[in-house]
């Protein structure tokens, strides 16, 4: 599992295409107790995938605004994509479960920094 900080637009646009060309190609998004990829509009539960790596991304702009972006793996079917999420809509309207598995990675993750 891997953590960065990453601190402008550039740096998260970079990341993206690094991410990209490492085969993470699906692009998903949080909807309450499950992720969805949106190629395929699939519901996957939280069973049903693991999250690779993560990173915080400061933006530059005047609010100074944070970005997660995980890079997950959908263990039933091997595909990888990436979630985008900044700190507000993170936990709207996630499902205890669902917010549970992405907070634990980051817990971990920040317990690693110290």
């Amino acid at each position: 599992m891997n953590i960065d900080m990453h601190h402008d637009d550039e740096q998260l646009i970079s990341l993206i295409i690094d991410l990209q060309d490492r085969g993470f190609n699906h692009d998903f998004v949080i909807e309450n107790e499950h992720i969805r990829c949106l190629q395929y509009n699939e519901l996957i539960s939280p069973d049903d995938f693991e999250i690779l790596e993560t990173y915080h991304c400061k933006s530059s702009g005047k609010n100074n605004e944070c970005s997660l972006v995980y890079a997950i793996r959908v263990t039933s079917h091997e595909m990888k994509g990436i979630l985008m999420s900044d700190y507000r809509s993170y936990i709207k309207g996630m499902s205890l479960r669902l917010w549970s598995k992405f907070n634990s990675v980051i817990r971990l993750n920040l317990s690693m920094i110290k």
